[in-house]
């Protein structure tokens, strides 16, 4: 039997393993601009769902006589739209958030240990959300809870009761206990009005990459943008002073 040729024995040359590296590298170099362009489409078609569901919602409010509210799951980056009472309300500020928390202490303090556990406070202890009986939509037109696609998530929520930096997730990611999600809400009235609002979605590991969802009560219209929409950018346009009547 023939001993195999020098050749066969030698292997790759310097050559050939340098033009193989050149080879990866332009591969390489094509595909990242791909893969972001995929992340780009991802989080593009999230605030389009958003934004196509949220003016879905607020013509069915009128028709319905019915207010919705858009609950943002910010810890599990969900959302999922839910059906009330046409006389929903909501807290303006943070501060009126936390006056409501103070007085619904001071309320659940006057009653005894044993009208606790009967459920007498039931409706106290379920005051600190001006609305508590809202329920999940069941429709043939939009899904009850959307998850946003792989590699996107929420980077804030912002309406007047969430302050100027809106309300985010955990600091230390997900709770254990799914009670203490930090969950968000956006209103939508039954006569056509909503509350101002901003919805952030970003690429999962670049908070500065994503497209905002927000809206404008005074006519409306749901919108999106790829900028970092802030709440005073949205009211750069009022008069920081009200007209003189002299």
């Amino acid at each position: 039997m023939s001993s195999p040729s020098r050749s066969a024995r030698r292997g790759l040359t310097l050559i050939e393993i340098m033009a193989a590296i050149a080879l990866m590298s332009v591969v390489m170099a094509m595909a990242v601009p791909t893969l972001q362009g995929i992340l780009d489409l991802q989080q593009r078609g999230a605030a389009r769902d958003l934004a196509q569901t949220w003016s879905w919602l607020r013509d069915e409010a009128t028709l319905r006589n019915v207010s919705f509210r858009i609950a943002f799951n910010l810890d599990r980056n969900t959302w999922r739209v839910e059906v009330g009472d046409p006389g929903a309300s909501v807290f303006g500020s943070p501060e009126e958030r936390e006056q409501a928390e103070e007085e619904r202490k001071e309320e659940l303090q006057r009653f005894t240990k044993n009208e606790l556990e009967e459920g007498a406070a039931d409706e106290v202890e379920g005051a600190e959300e001006p609305n508590t009986s809202f329920t999940g939509l069941e429709s043939t037109v939009v899904a009850t809870e959307q998850s946003l696609p792989g590699g996107c998530r929420f980077l804030y929520v912002y309406t007047p009761q969430y302050g100027e930096e809106g309300l985010r997730a955990s600091e230390d990611g997900p709770p254990e206990d799914t009670e203490l999600d930090h969950i968000a809400y956006a209103y939508i009235f039954p006569d056509g009005s909503m509350e101002q609002a901003v919805v952030r979605i970003v690429d999962e590991e670049d908070a500065e990459d994503g497209w905002s969802v927000y809206t404008e009560p005074l006519n409306g219209k749901v919108l999106m943008d790829s900028d970092q929409i802030t709440p005073s950018g949205l009211n750069s346009w009022m008069p920081e002073e009200g007209p003189s009547l002299q």
